[in-house]
């Protein structure tokens, strides 16, 4: 163990900051978690913070060069974008859908695809060309003879980490042209616009038969306007009208009337911006809310909605950075779905029972870490017991309220879930925390030192515990994964001294090692829910709770 001063002073080195700012920046980290955090935890956040590796020797993460990297192995490694793709949505085998983005970087060997699975396709929102992109725990496939590294949600992504693992090359700064400046015929185009008088996706035939789908808008800027059509998954992008945005790497063609367009296919990107251009204004018209929804109809990042129907499991509040949150599990005869409560509205929790008929009145919806929708109340929404509501009985939504299954008996999408088996593997060889945003718990992205919440903007990051291990009972064995918590209850120590534990030995695996040892072979009853994990090509079983 090296002293703190040693380590304070290493911190300073690469990070240019003094040894005063880096006390301070301490003393707060202390602040906010009530003194759990010693002097070597406290440290640690801080170097974590500026992309300062305080692991020495062999514990130091290896970053490969890209032209080394071999398929089937998972892989530290650091590039500079050249091609950032939008994020797509497929279908899964079980006909539920699923979001994947990719990035091609590069670094002084070669160059090589980044496939993002999921929660880590949004970080493609904040990627530009040129940024530095910096994976680490990624896993190396081989597709059709190209190597290709995917990022699922145990991987972890910095962008423009303050300290650089390895140099890299640099690039020609990204050339944005006017409307007025395209011609007919440009292989690659940027530029950006706002969005006028916008026309929603419609589908088309192809000659072979299929079916495409394509929108367009008018783009304006200070030059001028021209006709922009959106294809395939681009189609769906979410646009109004005054939009400001950059399309990139867009290609242009003759139109209707001989007129130049700008075509967006799958090589393109569409970035909402937020600046402002010096255009006259358009008159944006009154949206109504989706009103009442049914649980199968609820996707992440809706707003104003109602919704009812009966509560099937709930569990106690727990304090979080800003104040009180509860959770329940509400069902109607279409599915079910998680319902997080915040502070002044987690007080209801206390008045409601298992069985209770509610309303849900203005609720919004988030995806949570796994990618699915959450129903949220917040400040201005309510929840109102019911008793006379037309839902199904308790008996009825009794196969929402959790059963006991064999591992090999389980199903994609099965939801309340209860298993029993030992854990007989577990990986230690990935971080146990990760970076969330205080407000919301989305997952947090480092960008050059800078955390940043997808919803929320520049955060000040806390951390949570996250637990990948393999359980097994004698009809099988299925991957799982738990977080916050129940990770925190499975380990018997919370995020805070796992903290402190990487700060004292510079081991940022020493928590994950330790954890390994206490839970093998160790016997437990888990409640959670059933995914496909699409680039693992697997089952794997998302735990709720412990017990």
């Amino acid at each position: 163990m090296n002293d703190i001063q040693g380590l304070i002073d290493k911190v300073s080195r690469e990070s240019k900051l003094t040894e005063a700012d880096i006390k301070a920046k301490m003393s707060e980290r202390k602040e906010k978690t009530h003194g759990l955090l010693s002097d070597y935890g406290a440290l640690y956040a801080v170097a974590k913070e500026y992309g300062v590796d305080l692991s020495e020797g062999e514990a130091q993460t290896q970053v490969s060069d890209i032209s080394s990297i071999k398929p089937q192995g998972s892989v530290n490694v650091c590039g500079r974008v050249r091609i950032v793709y939008s994020p797509r949505e497929f279908k899964r085998k079980d006909n539920t859908a699923g979001k994947f983005a990719s990035v091609e970087i590069a670094d002084k060997t070669g160059g090589i695809r980044v496939v993002l699975w999921n929660g880590n396709a949004e970080i493609t929102k904040q990627l530009h060309v040129g940024d530095v992109m910096y994976v680490k725990n990624g896993f190396s496939k081989d597709n059709r003879g190209a190597i290709e590294i995917h990022a699922g949600n145990l991987t972890s992504v910095a962008i423009n980490p303050k300290t650089l693992p390895v140099e890299l090359p640099t690039m020609a700064e990204e050339k944005t042209n006017t409307i007025a400046s395209l011609k007919s015929d440009m292989d690659s185009a940027t530029i950006r616009c706002r969005v006028n008088a916008y026309y929603p996706p419609t589908e088309f035939k192809r000659s072979d038969g299929t079916t495409g789908k394509r929108a367009s808008f008018i783009a304006q800027d200070e030059s001028g306007t021209i006709r922009v059509v959106l294809w395939g998954d681009n189609a769906g992008v979410s646009l109004k009208e005054g939009d400001i945005i950059k399309i990139e790497n867009a290609y242009t063609r003759t139109g209707l009337n001989s007129e130049v367009e700008v075509q967006v296919g799958s090589r393109s990107r569409v970035i909402p911006l937020d600046e402002k251009l010096q255009l006259p204004p358009i008159e944006k018209k009154a949206q109504a809310p989706p009103g009442e929804l049914s649980i199968a109809d609820i996707k992440p990042d809706l707003r104003g909605f109602n919704a009812s129907g009966r509560i099937v499991k709930i569990y106690p509040p727990r304090d979080y950075a800003n104040g009180k949150m509860s959770s329940l599990v509400l069902a109607d005869k279409t599915g079910s779905m998680r319902v997080v409560l915040w502070n002044e509205k987690s007080a209801v929790a206390g008045e409601l029972k298992e069985g209770d008929a509610i309303k849900i009145t203005n609720a919004y919806s988030k995806a949570n870490l796994s990618n699915e929708p959450e129903i949220h109340v917040g400040k201005y929404g309510d929840v109102i017991v019911t008793p006379n509501l037309n839902v199904p009985s308790m008996d009825e939504l009794g196969k929402f309220a959790g059963t006991d299954k064999k591992i090999a008996d389980l199903e994609n999408n099965e939801r309340n879930v209860r298993i029993t088996g030992r854990i007989v593997d577990m990986n230690a060889e990935r971080p146990v925390l990760y970076a969330t945003c205080p407000s919301c718990s989305k997952k947090a992205q480092n960008l050059g030192g800078d955390f940043l919440c997808d919803s929320c903007g520049s955060i000040d990051p806390n951390y949570n515990m996250v637990l990948s291990f393999t359980i097994e009972d004698d009809s099988g064995n299925i991957r799982s994964v738990v977080f916050k918590e129940n990770a925190e209850k499975l380990a018997g120590f919370d995020a805070e001294e796992a903290m402190n534990m990487m700060g004292e030995s510079q081991d940022e695996l020493a928590p994950a090692r330790r954890i390994r040892e206490l839970l093998l072979n160790k016997q437990f009853s888990l409640t959670g829910r059933v995914r496909y994990n699409e680039y693992g090509d697997q089952l794997e079983f998302m735990v709720d709770s412990i017990g």
